[in-house]
């Protein structure tokens, strides 16, 4: 059964308030040292996740790529309500949104790439401009998108975040902590085939498209599950995290012969500097978009609850939103399981779009 990927991690306690100086840095964790097979990770330790609410429930995650946008999954979006779109940034866990460290910004703009078509086909990428910049913290940093010709080798161990279920049908318990998993990159050669053998046969179009790529294992066991897609998988180079792929879809939850397929960041180089032409990436701790910044580490012994959307943190203010290149899907995109049929449609589809 197809599903869309999913993660869940936990923070450590800082007593001491610091200053921290940073220049435009991306991918570089002021913190740093359940998803199937997960486990917690630190708070701060994945600055970049965000949350993404509709009508006020989780339903993806995302990244903070510069100090005003977000990266995310095209399946996320089956509404053309932009108005009805809330990003929580700073998030550790997700049943304590009230936490001095979280801010919630409305959406702007939300921009799905043309070439996304169905769920699990080509295109699988999002953008979401926010209402307002927001201030970069310890907790709240960007992440680093890498070149166009940046190819990591297969077997390449790698890190996908997010909240969801801890395995199918299970649901993430509370406080709903971030989760971190390790995953290894697999390469086309290895992973259209443990698909052909899943599906049971060999398509015209490949189940891998040129703009994806699979992570996780053979034997499976460890692999991202239903409630996160649209998270990223990053990559540590040189001590800098980049984001190589965005959670997009599977089948099952850590099932063998079915790793994690994720969207191509760098396929979609141009197509993201067409809408963010400042952004840069090129080099390891720049793709940011802001000058100077000064980090201040809040202590986390502050009370925690349940934030309201247009109270406390909130930036939310819907004037001028705007909905781009989106199409309205019959069905949920968020939903924990899809048929075979799905896919087989959407395969007929594409060999008739060659045909013509």
């Amino acid at each position: 059964m197809l599903r869309y990927l999913s993660f869940a991690l936990i923070f450590i306690h800082h007593q001491v308030v610091t200053v921290v100086e940073t220049t435009s840095a991306c991918g570089v964790p002021v913190v740093s040292d359940r998803i199937v097979g997960g486990m917690n990770s630190k708070k701060g330790e994945w600055p970049w996740q965000i949350s993404l609410n509709y009508k006020n429930e989780f339903i993806c995650g995302g990244s903070l790529i510069t100090d005003s946008w977000v990266m995310a999954a095209a399946h996320c979006f089956d509404s053309q309500k932009v108005s009805q779109y809330i990003v929580y940034l700073g998030v550790y866990q997700l049943s304590n949104l009230k936490n001095p460290n979280t801010v919630s910004s409305g959406v702007k703009r939300i921009i799905i790439n043309k070439a996304y078509q169905y769920e699990g086909s080509s295109g699988d990428i999002a953008l979401i401009e926010l209402e307002k910049p927001v201030t970069f913290t310890p907790y709240i940093l960007p992440v680093c998108l890498p070149p166009p010709a940046s190819e990591l080798p297969a077997g390449t161990k790698c890190w996908v975040t997010g909240w969801g279920d801890i395995k199918e049908g299970q649901d993430l318990s509370n406080p709903k902590t971030l989760q971190k998993a390790s995953v290894k990159l697999i390469d086309w050669n290895s992973c259209e085939p443990m698909y052909e053998t899943t599906f049971g046969y060999k398509p015209s179009v490949p189940f891998i498209m040129d703009d994806m790529f699979c992570a996780g294992y053979k034997e499976g066991q460890i692999d991202a599950c239903q409630g996160d897609s649209g998270g990223p998988l990053v990559c540590n180079v040189n001590n800098t995290w980049w984001q190589y792929g965005i959670i997009s879809w599977g089948i099952g939850c850590a099932e063998a012969n079915a790793p994690g397929v994720y969207t191509k960041v760098q396929y979609y180089d141009s197509w993201i500097k067409q809408y963010i032409p400042s952004i840069k990436i090129s080099e390891a701790g720049s793709s940011t978009v802001v000058d100077t910044i000064r980090l201040l580490e809040q202590s986390l012994n502050s009370s925690i609850g349940f934030l309201d959307t247009n109270g406390l943190n909130s930036t939310t203010n819907n004037s001028g939103a705007s909905f781009e290149l989106i199409k309205t899907l019959d069905s949920g995109a968020h939903n924990q399981k899809w048929s075979h049929l799905t896919i087989a449609l959407g395969l007929v589809y594409l060999c008739l779009g060659h045909l013509w």
